[in-house]
Protein backbone atom coordinates (compact mmCIF):
# COMPACT_ATOMS: atom_id res chain seq x y z
CA UNK A 1 0.00 0.00 0.00
CA UNK A 2 2.78 2.67 0.72
CA UNK A 3 4.47 1.51 -2.80
CA UNK A 4 1.55 1.89 -4.86
CA UNK A 5 0.73 5.30 -2.81
CA UNK A 6 4.00 6.72 -2.64
CA UNK A 7 3.73 6.19 -6.50
CA UNK A 8 0.51 7.57 -7.31
CA UNK A 9 0.06 10.95 -7.95
CA UNK A 10 -1.96 13.15 -4.86
CA UNK A 11 -5.08 12.78 -5.96
CA UNK A 12 -5.92 9.69 -6.49
CA UNK A 13 -7.25 7.52 -3.84
CA UNK A 14 -6.28 4.01 -2.70
CA UNK A 15 -8.01 1.97 -0.27
CA UNK A 16 -7.84 -1.81 1.17
CA UNK A 17 -10.54 -4.53 2.28
CA UNK A 18 -8.94 -7.31 3.89
CA UNK A 19 -9.36 -10.73 3.81
CA UNK A 20 -12.21 -10.48 1.35
CA UNK A 21 -14.80 -13.53 1.30
CA UNK A 22 -17.55 -14.79 -1.06
CA UNK A 23 -18.63 -17.80 -2.85
CA UNK A 24 -16.65 -19.46 -1.28
CA UNK A 25 -13.64 -17.30 -2.63
CA UNK A 26 -11.15 -15.90 -0.45
CA UNK A 27 -8.33 -13.14 -1.22
CA UNK A 28 -6.11 -11.58 1.39
CA UNK A 29 -7.04 -8.24 -0.04
CA UNK A 30 -8.73 -6.03 -2.63
CA UNK A 31 -7.71 -2.63 -3.63
CA UNK A 32 -9.58 0.27 -4.64
CA UNK A 33 -8.01 2.36 -6.86
CA UNK A 34 -9.68 6.20 -7.40
CA UNK A 35 -9.09 8.64 -9.93
CA UNK A 36 -9.80 12.23 -10.03
CA UNK A 37 -12.14 11.70 -12.91
CA UNK A 38 -13.94 9.59 -10.69
CA UNK A 39 -13.36 6.10 -12.45
CA UNK A 40 -12.61 3.51 -10.78
CA UNK A 41 -11.20 0.00 -10.64
CA UNK A 42 -10.82 -2.97 -8.14
CA UNK A 43 -7.33 -4.94 -7.82
CA UNK A 44 -7.18 -8.10 -6.23
CA UNK A 45 -4.11 -8.54 -3.98
CA UNK A 46 -2.68 -11.93 -2.78
CA UNK A 47 0.00 -12.86 -0.93
CA UNK A 48 2.02 -15.81 -1.29
CA UNK A 49 4.95 -17.14 1.18
CA UNK A 50 7.15 -18.32 -2.04
CA UNK A 51 6.51 -17.82 -5.22
CA UNK A 52 8.06 -20.18 -7.77
CA UNK A 53 7.71 -19.66 -11.70
CA UNK A 54 6.14 -22.99 -12.04
CA UNK A 55 3.32 -21.81 -10.04
CA UNK A 56 2.20 -19.04 -12.41
CA UNK A 57 -0.31 -21.38 -14.09
CA UNK A 58 -1.61 -22.22 -11.84
CA UNK A 59 -2.13 -18.81 -10.16
CA UNK A 60 -3.27 -17.48 -13.34
CA UNK A 61 -6.34 -20.16 -13.43
CA UNK A 62 -7.50 -18.46 -10.07
CA UNK A 63 -7.23 -14.44 -11.14
CA UNK A 64 -9.41 -15.52 -13.52
CA UNK A 65 -11.85 -16.64 -10.86
CA UNK A 66 -11.02 -13.86 -8.72
CA UNK A 67 -11.69 -11.49 -11.17
CA UNK A 68 -15.03 -12.80 -11.80
CA UNK A 69 -16.26 -13.47 -8.44
CA UNK A 70 -15.19 -10.37 -6.94
CA UNK A 71 -15.57 -8.13 -10.19
CA UNK A 72 -12.04 -7.17 -10.50
CA UNK A 73 -10.17 -5.42 -12.96
CA UNK A 74 -6.71 -6.73 -12.15
CA UNK A 75 -4.88 -9.27 -9.95
CA UNK A 76 -1.39 -8.57 -8.15
CA UNK A 77 0.82 -11.13 -6.36
CA UNK A 78 2.97 -9.80 -3.45
CA UNK A 79 5.43 -12.20 -2.38
CA UNK A 80 8.85 -11.50 -0.42
CA UNK A 81 10.90 -11.68 -3.74
CA UNK A 82 9.72 -12.54 -7.05
CA UNK A 83 12.88 -13.53 -10.08
CA UNK A 84 13.18 -12.38 -13.64
CA UNK A 85 11.92 -15.60 -14.12
CA UNK A 86 8.71 -15.50 -12.34
CA UNK A 87 8.33 -11.68 -13.13
CA UNK A 88 8.66 -12.56 -16.86
CA UNK A 89 5.70 -15.60 -16.10
CA UNK A 90 3.22 -13.02 -14.12
CA UNK A 91 3.52 -10.67 -16.81
CA UNK A 92 2.96 -13.39 -19.96
CA UNK A 93 -0.48 -13.94 -17.67
CA UNK A 94 -1.29 -10.65 -17.24
CA UNK A 95 -0.80 -10.26 -13.53
CA UNK A 96 0.67 -7.89 -11.79
CA UNK A 97 3.27 -8.10 -8.37
CA UNK A 98 4.99 -6.11 -5.51
CA UNK A 99 7.38 -7.82 -3.38
CA UNK A 100 9.98 -6.53 -0.56
CA UNK A 101 13.17 -5.59 -2.90
CA UNK A 102 11.19 -2.86 -4.59
CA UNK A 103 9.67 -4.91 -7.89
CA UNK A 104 6.58 -3.23 -8.76
CA UNK A 105 4.17 -3.79 -11.55
CA UNK A 106 0.86 -2.83 -12.21
CA UNK A 107 -1.19 -1.93 -15.51
CA UNK A 108 -5.01 -1.05 -15.63
CA UNK A 109 -6.81 0.16 -18.56
CA UNK A 110 -9.53 2.71 -17.06
CA UNK A 111 -8.25 4.64 -15.01
CA UNK A 112 -5.14 4.40 -17.12
CA UNK A 113 -2.41 3.07 -14.84
CA UNK A 114 1.30 1.15 -15.86
CA UNK A 115 3.51 0.97 -13.08
CA UNK A 116 7.04 -0.60 -13.84
CA UNK A 117 9.43 -0.79 -10.87
CA UNK A 118 12.62 -2.22 -10.62
CA UNK A 119 14.02 -3.62 -7.64
CA UNK A 120 16.52 -6.88 -7.21
CA UNK A 121 17.47 -9.78 -9.82
CA UNK A 122 18.79 -11.75 -6.46
CA UNK A 123 16.82 -12.98 -3.73
CA UNK A 124 18.75 -10.51 -0.69
CA UNK A 125 18.06 -13.47 1.73
CA UNK A 126 18.10 -17.30 2.47
CA UNK A 127 16.17 -19.80 3.86
CA UNK A 128 18.50 -21.84 5.95
CA UNK A 129 16.10 -24.51 6.32
CA UNK A 130 15.61 -25.03 2.56
CA UNK A 131 18.55 -27.08 0.94
CA UNK A 132 17.23 -27.57 -2.29
CA UNK A 133 19.69 -25.92 -5.50
CA UNK A 134 19.45 -22.49 -6.37
CA UNK A 135 22.06 -21.68 -8.65
CA UNK A 136 23.25 -23.02 -12.03
CA UNK A 137 26.76 -22.11 -10.85
CA UNK A 138 29.67 -24.64 -11.46
CA UNK A 139 30.60 -27.62 -14.10
CA UNK A 140 28.09 -29.91 -13.02
CA UNK A 141 25.37 -27.83 -13.65
CA UNK A 142 26.68 -26.77 -17.16
CA UNK A 143 26.91 -30.16 -18.50
CA UNK A 144 23.38 -30.68 -17.32
CA UNK A 145 22.48 -27.57 -19.01
CA UNK A 146 24.45 -27.96 -22.21
CA UNK A 147 22.91 -31.63 -22.59
CA UNK A 148 19.57 -30.46 -21.99
CA UNK A 149 20.15 -27.09 -24.76
CA UNK A 150 21.69 -29.69 -27.42
CA UNK A 151 19.00 -32.09 -27.03
CA UNK A 152 15.70 -33.51 -28.42
CA UNK A 153 12.87 -35.76 -27.09
CA UNK A 154 12.13 -37.80 -23.67
CA UNK A 155 15.32 -38.54 -21.19
CA UNK A 156 15.55 -38.79 -17.84
CA UNK A 157 17.66 -38.50 -15.09
CA UNK A 158 20.12 -41.26 -15.47
CA UNK A 159 20.19 -41.10 -19.25
CA UNK A 160 20.93 -37.23 -18.82
CA UNK A 161 23.28 -38.14 -16.19
CA UNK A 162 25.35 -40.55 -18.47
CA UNK A 163 25.38 -38.71 -21.18
CA UNK A 164 26.99 -35.26 -20.14
CA UNK A 165 29.07 -37.27 -17.77
CA UNK A 166 27.87 -36.53 -14.07
CA UNK A 167 26.17 -38.14 -11.28
CA UNK A 168 22.76 -39.04 -11.24
CA UNK A 169 22.53 -36.91 -7.49
CA UNK A 170 23.60 -33.89 -9.49
CA UNK A 171 21.43 -34.85 -12.58
CA UNK A 172 18.31 -34.99 -10.45
CA UNK A 173 18.98 -31.72 -8.50
CA UNK A 174 19.67 -29.81 -11.21
CA UNK A 175 16.25 -30.94 -12.94
CA UNK A 176 14.94 -30.57 -9.67
CA UNK A 177 15.36 -26.66 -10.32
CA UNK A 178 14.80 -26.42 -13.59
CA UNK A 179 11.44 -28.41 -12.67
CA UNK A 180 10.85 -25.65 -9.67
CA UNK A 181 11.29 -22.74 -12.17
CA UNK A 182 9.22 -24.04 -15.11
CA UNK A 183 11.81 -24.24 -17.50
CA UNK A 184 11.35 -27.96 -18.28
CA UNK A 185 8.25 -30.28 -18.43
CA UNK A 186 8.27 -34.09 -16.66
CA UNK A 187 6.18 -36.73 -17.10
CA UNK A 188 4.76 -38.86 -14.64
CA UNK A 189 8.16 -41.47 -14.49
CA UNK A 190 10.06 -38.50 -14.20
CA UNK A 191 11.25 -37.71 -17.93
CA UNK A 192 12.35 -34.33 -19.26
CA UNK A 193 9.32 -34.16 -22.05
CA UNK A 194 9.61 -30.34 -22.96
CA UNK A 195 12.70 -27.55 -22.35
CA UNK A 196 12.21 -23.95 -22.78
CA UNK A 197 15.63 -23.74 -24.48
CA UNK A 198 15.41 -19.51 -24.85
CA UNK A 199 14.03 -18.90 -21.35
CA UNK A 200 16.64 -21.55 -19.98
CA UNK A 201 19.69 -20.15 -21.33
CA UNK A 202 18.57 -16.50 -19.91
CA UNK A 203 18.17 -18.67 -16.51
CA UNK A 204 22.01 -20.13 -16.63
CA UNK A 205 23.06 -16.59 -17.63
CA UNK A 206 21.87 -15.44 -14.32
CA UNK A 207 24.54 -17.88 -13.01
CA UNK A 208 27.48 -17.95 -15.79
CA UNK A 209 28.89 -15.25 -17.58
CA UNK A 210 31.36 -15.11 -19.88
CA UNK A 211 33.30 -12.56 -18.86
CA UNK A 212 32.88 -13.02 -14.78
CA UNK A 213 33.22 -17.18 -14.94
CA UNK A 214 36.51 -17.46 -16.46
CA UNK A 215 39.78 -16.08 -17.12
CA UNK A 216 39.53 -13.43 -20.13
CA UNK A 217 43.02 -12.36 -21.25
CA UNK A 218 42.48 -9.08 -23.64
CA UNK A 219 44.28 -9.07 -26.90
CA UNK A 220 44.74 -7.02 -29.79
CA UNK A 221 46.00 -7.89 -32.87
CA UNK A 222 46.78 -4.07 -34.70
CA UNK A 223 45.97 -6.22 -38.52
CA UNK A 224 42.39 -6.30 -37.25
CA UNK A 225 40.48 -9.25 -36.47
CA UNK A 226 39.60 -10.73 -40.06
CA UNK A 227 43.79 -11.59 -39.73
CA UNK A 228 43.58 -13.17 -36.69
CA UNK A 229 40.44 -15.07 -38.03
CA UNK A 230 42.66 -16.19 -40.94
CA UNK A 231 45.63 -16.88 -39.02
CA UNK A 232 43.33 -18.99 -36.46
CA UNK A 233 41.81 -21.22 -39.27
CA UNK A 234 45.67 -22.04 -40.10
CA UNK A 235 46.58 -23.52 -36.90
CA UNK A 236 46.38 -27.67 -36.75
CA UNK A 237 45.34 -28.54 -33.03
CA UNK A 238 41.92 -28.43 -31.95
CA UNK A 239 42.12 -27.19 -28.46
CA UNK A 240 40.95 -23.71 -29.26
CA UNK A 241 37.23 -23.19 -29.75
CA UNK A 242 35.49 -19.89 -30.93
CA UNK A 243 32.48 -18.96 -29.33
CA UNK A 244 30.57 -15.49 -29.15
CA UNK A 245 30.15 -13.53 -32.74
CA UNK A 246 32.05 -15.22 -35.08
CA UNK A 247 31.03 -18.50 -33.89
CA UNK A 248 27.00 -16.33 -34.27
CA UNK A 249 27.85 -15.85 -37.67
CA UNK A 250 28.55 -19.42 -38.30
CA UNK A 251 25.31 -20.46 -37.88
CA UNK A 252 24.03 -17.92 -39.38
CA UNK A 253 21.94 -18.97 -42.70
CA UNK A 254 23.77 -17.88 -45.96
CA UNK A 255 21.52 -14.70 -46.74
CA UNK A 256 21.35 -13.47 -43.17
CA UNK A 257 23.52 -10.58 -42.25
CA UNK A 258 24.00 -10.05 -38.28
CA UNK A 259 22.74 -7.11 -36.96
CA UNK A 260 26.08 -6.41 -35.53
CA UNK A 261 29.35 -5.33 -37.53
CA UNK A 262 32.37 -8.36 -36.15
CA UNK A 263 34.53 -6.21 -33.46
CA UNK A 264 35.87 -8.48 -31.83
CA UNK A 265 37.13 -12.39 -31.72
CA UNK A 266 36.05 -14.61 -28.79
CA UNK A 267 38.22 -17.73 -28.38
CA UNK A 268 38.17 -20.29 -25.35
CA UNK A 269 41.45 -21.94 -25.11
CA UNK A 270 43.28 -23.86 -21.98
CA UNK A 271 46.69 -21.96 -23.18
CA UNK A 272 46.20 -18.46 -23.97
CA UNK A 273 50.18 -18.11 -24.14
CA UNK A 274 50.64 -20.10 -26.78
CA UNK A 275 47.43 -19.06 -28.54
CA UNK A 276 49.08 -15.30 -28.08
CA UNK A 277 52.54 -16.18 -29.59
CA UNK A 278 50.42 -18.33 -32.58
CA UNK A 279 48.29 -15.51 -33.89
CA UNK A 280 50.64 -13.27 -33.15
CA UNK A 281 48.74 -11.00 -30.58
CA UNK A 282 49.10 -8.23 -28.24
CA UNK A 283 48.05 -7.84 -24.49
CA UNK A 284 46.01 -4.47 -23.90
CA UNK A 285 44.23 -2.45 -21.75
CA UNK A 286 41.70 -0.53 -24.25
CA UNK A 287 40.78 -1.32 -27.38
CA UNK A 288 41.14 -5.33 -27.05
CA UNK A 289 39.39 -7.38 -30.38
CA UNK A 290 40.17 -10.25 -29.57
CA UNK A 291 39.70 -11.77 -26.01
CA UNK A 292 41.13 -15.18 -25.54
CA UNK A 293 39.05 -17.00 -22.51
CA UNK A 294 40.69 -20.13 -21.00
CA UNK A 295 37.39 -22.05 -20.00
CA UNK A 296 35.99 -22.36 -15.79
CA UNK A 297 35.67 -25.85 -17.16
CA UNK A 298 36.45 -28.28 -19.93
CA UNK A 299 32.85 -29.03 -20.68
CA UNK A 300 33.15 -25.59 -22.38
CA UNK A 301 35.83 -26.73 -25.07
CA UNK A 302 32.97 -29.85 -25.64
CA UNK A 303 30.54 -30.78 -28.69
CA UNK A 304 32.58 -28.10 -31.11
CA UNK A 305 31.46 -27.96 -34.76
CA UNK A 306 33.51 -27.47 -37.54
CA UNK A 307 32.17 -24.41 -39.62
CA UNK A 308 33.57 -22.06 -42.13
CA UNK A 309 37.37 -24.05 -41.20
CA UNK A 310 36.71 -22.92 -38.09
CA UNK A 311 35.86 -24.79 -34.97
CA UNK A 312 32.87 -23.15 -32.92
CA UNK A 313 31.64 -23.72 -29.89
CA UNK A 314 27.90 -25.13 -30.01
CA UNK A 315 25.14 -22.89 -31.00
CA UNK A 316 23.62 -22.65 -27.59
CA UNK A 317 26.78 -21.72 -26.16
CA UNK A 318 27.46 -19.09 -28.46
CA UNK A 319 24.01 -17.46 -27.27
CA UNK A 320 24.86 -17.62 -23.27
CA UNK A 321 28.11 -16.05 -24.43
CA UNK A 322 27.05 -13.45 -26.45
CA UNK A 323 24.21 -12.68 -23.73
CA UNK A 324 27.04 -12.27 -20.94
CA UNK A 325 29.60 -10.37 -23.29
CA UNK A 326 30.40 -6.74 -23.98
CA UNK A 327 28.45 -4.41 -26.52
CA UNK A 328 26.05 -5.46 -28.33
CA UNK A 329 26.47 -8.94 -28.61
CA UNK A 330 23.18 -9.48 -26.74
CA UNK A 331 21.66 -7.94 -29.99
CA UNK A 332 23.49 -11.25 -32.06
CA UNK A 333 21.94 -13.40 -29.11
CA UNK A 334 18.52 -12.66 -29.83
CA UNK A 335 19.41 -13.13 -33.80
CA UNK A 336 20.91 -16.60 -33.31
CA UNK A 337 17.72 -17.24 -30.81
CA UNK A 338 15.07 -16.27 -33.68
CA UNK A 339 17.16 -18.47 -36.21
CA UNK A 340 17.35 -21.51 -34.06
CA UNK A 341 14.08 -21.21 -33.46
CA UNK A 342 12.93 -22.15 -36.80
CA UNK A 343 14.34 -25.62 -36.93
CA UNK A 344 13.73 -26.36 -32.97
CA UNK A 345 10.48 -25.15 -31.16
CA UNK A 346 12.04 -25.50 -27.72
CA UNK A 347 13.57 -22.18 -28.32
CA UNK A 348 10.46 -19.90 -28.96
CA UNK A 349 9.80 -19.81 -25.04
Amino acid sequence: MAALGHTLPSAWSLTVERERRSAGLEVDALLRLSSPDGSTAVIVAEVSRKLEPRAVPHIHTLAQRWRSVFAADAAMIIAPFASPLARERLAEADLGWFDQTGNLRLRLDRPSVFIDRQGADRAPFTDAADRRLKSLRGPGAARVVRGLLDGRGPVGVRALAAGVGVGAGTSARVLELLDREGLIGRSEAGEVTRVRKRSLVRRWSQDYGLMTSNEVVRMIDPRGVEHALSALRKLSDDDHVVTGSAAARAYLPQETLSVVPLTALTVYTPEPGALERDLGLRPTERGANVLLVRPFDAVLLEGARTRDRLLCAPAFQAVVDLLTGPGRSSEEAEQLMAVLAADDPGWTA
